[in-house]
């Protein structure tokens, strides 16, 4: 889609032959504009794709520009250490970040959500959920640039930056491996969530290049507990001594578990997580996870965003891989 400008009320007066104060009474639903003007006004409004700016009513003291943040789990730290990093990064050329949440079950930036961040007129979007091909022309013809983090953007026509996933998940494989696990179980978020797809075969492909394999794969296809999870995990197989958990909040809530369930960790069990919390957070138990580097992962994004801002005819695709390492912590060990 060829991006153009976003739709303004003179737009709309022309269409209509109206005058823009009588556009902007129709779409305000002024009692002095007959219903039939405002509905056909609506109607062309609407035919045009126009948004209301927000920001001209609720933003118009703000002294920085602004990029839109979008993530789905206001839980994990994950999501708001590299929002973190993001904002440093930012407020160092005058800008600032505006968080989005989304929740619905698809995680992923809704059409809603981006008529919203149009609405304030939002100069650019870093989201860590995936969306569609339709809001993706949608900010690329209002001409807001789109960067997702953790997903490969290339079938979307869009900028991401994603960790090394199923490398990721090898160092994992082959570390338990090496660790004496026998019983592997993955512990993934939703099956159909790519990075957890990845992640789960590099972890599968070490153990098998071992002659090993995964006897259990818990995905989290309807958002349970981590303890209904386990319970039924362990109900059906007590013998399980090695799990490698899709992020570390997982891992923490697992460790939590098994030491309520008088399993020592890792004598009994080892466990590995992903995402590195404890590069910026300090807990009392050092877990053993893969690292994905944050603050490379929001650099690259915030050039990638202000290389489309700078350069608004730049057409390229670019996807950034970050490469992982393993930090051993106390929850792996020898048996």
């Amino acid at each position: 889609m060829t991006p153009k400008h976003r739709v303004r009320l003179i737009d709309i007066a022309q269409a209509t032959g109206l005058t823009v104060n009588s556009v902007s009474r129709a779409l305000r639903n002024a009692s002095n504009i007959s219903p039939a003007t405002r509905a056909r006004v609506q109607k062309i409004a609407d035919e045009l794709g126009y948004i209301p700016n927000q920001q001209a009513q609720s933003l118009r003291n703000v002294r920085f520009q602004v990029i839109g943040v979008v993530y789905d789990n206001i839980i994990n730290p994950y999501y708001s250490i590299v929002t973190g990093n993001i904002d440093a990064l930012l407020s160092k050329r005058n800008y600032r970040p505006m968080v989005f949440f989304e929740n619905n079950v698809e995680s992923v930036l809704s059409l809603q959500t981006a008529k919203e961040i149009i609405s304030f007129g939002i100069s650019g979007v870093i989201s860590f959920l995936t969306t569609t091909k339709q809001v993706a022309e949608l900010l690329e013809a209002n001409g807001i640039p789109l960067v997702i983090l953790g997903r490969n953007g290339n079938d979307l026509g869009v900028d991401s930056v994603l960790s090394n996933d199923y490398r990721g998940g090898k160092l994992a494989g082959y570390h338990l491996f090496d660790n004496g696990g026998k019983n592997f179980a993955y512990l993934g978020a939703r099956h159909d969530l790519p990075i957890s797809q990845l992640r789960f075969q590099g972890f599968n492909k070490a153990l098998t290049n071992n002659g090993a394999i995964i006897k259990h794969i818990v995905n989290n296809d309807k958002n349970e507990s981590i303890t209904v999870l386990l319970d039924r995990l362990f109900k059906e197989d007590n013998k399980i001594d090695s799990i490698f958990c899709f992020n570390d909040l997982m891992a923490f809530e697992v460790v939590n578990y098994l030491l309520l369930h008088d399993k020592k960790v890792p004598e009994d069990i080892n466990v590995i997580g992903f995402d590195n919390l404890q590069r910026e957070i300090h807990y009392p138990l050092r877990l053993t996870t893969i690292d994905n580097d944050k603050e490379i992962t929001a650099k690259i994004a915030i050039d990638l965003i202000f290389e489309k801002l700078n350069n608004p005819s730049n057409k390229e695709i670019t996807c950034k891989i970050i490469d992982v390492a393993l930090v051993a912590g106390q929850t792996t060990t020898k048996h």
